[in-house]
């Protein structure tokens, strides 16, 4: 039995530099080509399980699918059981372009996530896991899977992330929020779902779910219910080398401490503990922290 059941994207992340990036019908030369595994589904599932949460994950990838990231995943100790691999279609993969001052121009092939609402649901993983993290993915499927969540009385945490911006409409994301007890997003995402709601403030939220946890980069984040506020201050890390895969660091890190029945601050902590060993490293799984290391830098914040 798991504790967490994760649904989100598993990708193929090409990183790129270039001079500058290219006009239209131009073609330019790429230097420094990186290939990296991530994805939100695939970084909250392996950093989630390496720091000693029950994991299971839900996905669709190709069949081109590399040997070497399924073995991340088992060599985490992550259930794969829902990781699907489909016949015909590409594993969904980035390929970013970054030029000299840091702006960017990302393509993105879906393969099978652009159309999972085609494919059976991932019952194992809704079965299997106590508490269920929806993330990126169609809102067509994750109906299904809320719906299946909520029949078995599973705890579901809804955190649809960039994707509220442009897979979500008002009307999708409140049919999804209806079935969940906890929303995850950051600052922009936020403003985005208080419009879509027709609210203006984030307390306003907590009429649609018990718990609001908001992430606030440099800021820190915030967890919000009824009649309560806790601030959570960011951790420093060492060095910042690349914020890529930080929120879903922290939302390894939260679900290392509810797993372990901490308080709400503990695992605000955790989570912000968690972020800090991947703002040093690149890449969102470029450092796989154990519970050990992100409970010292935690428990240092909180002192």
């Amino acid at each position: 039995m798991s504790f967490l059941g994760v649904f989100g994207h598993v990708n193929i992340d090409y990183i790129m530099k270039v001079a500058k990036l290219p006009a239209p019908n131009t073609c330019i030369q790429v230097s420094d080509v990186k290939r990296l595994f991530g994805g939100t589904g695939a970084n909250i599932a392996i950093l989630a399980s390496k720091m000693g949460v029950k994991t299971s994950l839900a996905s669709f990838v190709g069949k081109d699918f590399p040997v070497d990231f399924k073995k991340l995943f088992t060599s985490a100790g992550v259930d794969i059981t829902d990781l699907k691999e489909i016949k015909g279609e590409p594993t969904p993969t980035c390929r970013l372009l970054t030029d000299s001052e840091g702006s960017q121009i990302g393509i993105m092939d879906q393969g099978p996530m652009g159309h999972m609402q085609d494919f059976e649901l991932a019952r194992h993983t809704v079965r299997n896991s106590q508490v269920i993290h929806v993330g990126t993915g169609r809102p067509e499927y994750y109906k299904g899977i809320m719906q299946l969540a909520r029949d078995m009385k599973k705890r579901i945490h809804f955190d649809p992330a960039q994707e509220i911006h442009y897979v979500y409409n008002a009307a999708s994301f409140r049919e999804l929020l209806k079935f969940a007890d906890v929303l995850f997003v950051n600052k922009s995402e936020l403003a985005t779902a208080l419009r879509y709601l027709k609210k203006k403030n984030n307390t306003a939220l907590l009429d649609c779910v018990d718990t609001l946890v908001l992430t606030l980069g440099k800021d820190g984040s915030q967890i919000l219910r009824h009649r309560e506020k806790i601030d959570i201050p960011a951790i420093e890390p060492r060095k910042i080398k690349d914020p890529t895969g930080a929120g879903d660091a922290y939302r390894a890190g939260f679900y290392a401490g509810m797993s372990r029945k901490m308080d709400l601050e503990m695992c605000g902590l955790l989570g912000a503990s968690a972020a800090s060993f991947i703002l040093e490293v690149e890449g969102p799984l470029g450092k796989l922290p154990t519970f050990k290391e992100v409970l010292a830098r935690a428990s240092m914040a909180k002192n």
